[in-house]
């Protein structure tokens, strides 16, 4: 290496690094807090409230462990939060009404009902 060649790899890192630092220094709070925090701890306000569904299927088990809503005329499955209410409809059609996360493909179930 040449003399001249340290010096600006020393300039070009602290440039780098003083620029890093005023990007984080100047970015709003709310924009590194949310970038950090898990989706579980984001509130949500009271307008934000996912809307409630109606989904229909068949209540059948995934592997024998876990209960599930299979979903024949759409060729779709969703998972169910309350397991032991599944348990009761097992192998027969429900409506199901709840809320889908649709990230997980679950369903926070409000309410289960033998479908007619």
């Amino acid at each position: 290496m040449s003399k001249t060649s340290v010096p600006r790899f020393t300039l070009f890192t602290l440039l780098f690094l003083s620029g890093a630092a005023l990007l984080i220094a100047g970015a709003p709070a709310s924009q590194l807090r949310a970038s950090a925090a898990p989706a579980a701890f984001v509130g949500v306000s009271p307008g934000d409230e996912p809307a409630t569904a109606t989904f229909t299927g068949k209540i059948v088990s995934q592997n024998g462990d876990r209960f599930i809503l299979r979903d024949e005329a759409n060729e779709v499955w969703y998972h169910l939060d309350d397991q032991a209410q599944a348990q009761k409809y097992f192998g027969k059609n429900v409506v199901v009404t709840g809320v889908l996360d649709g990230r997980s493909d679950m369903i926070r179930v409000r309410s289960m009902a033998e479908a007619k």
